[in-house]
């Protein structure tokens, strides 16, 4: 995700495996802003999502999001 080549760096989408610092943080920042997308998609008019199922969303993103940070 940050283009750098690195021969230790580790991808992966277990964030616990991520060892590359700029690409947990890439991820941890990207996973919040769906977790916000997720709640104000539920409250667009028309849109077949419940709250229910947006809250849970963004808090499967928000979760994620601390396992990058972390």
């Amino acid at each position: 995700m940050c283009g750098r080549q690195v021969p230790y760096a580790m991808t992966s989408y277990r964030p616990e495996k991520v060892t590359c610092p700029a690409c947990r943080e890439h991820a941890h920042r990207q996973y919040l802003r769906f977790a916000d997308q997720a709640e104000r998609l539920s409250r667009m008019p028309g849109v077949n999502i419940s709250s229910d199922q947006a809250a849970r969303s963004a808090e499967w993103h928000r979760d994620l999001a601390r396992r990058f940070s972390g």
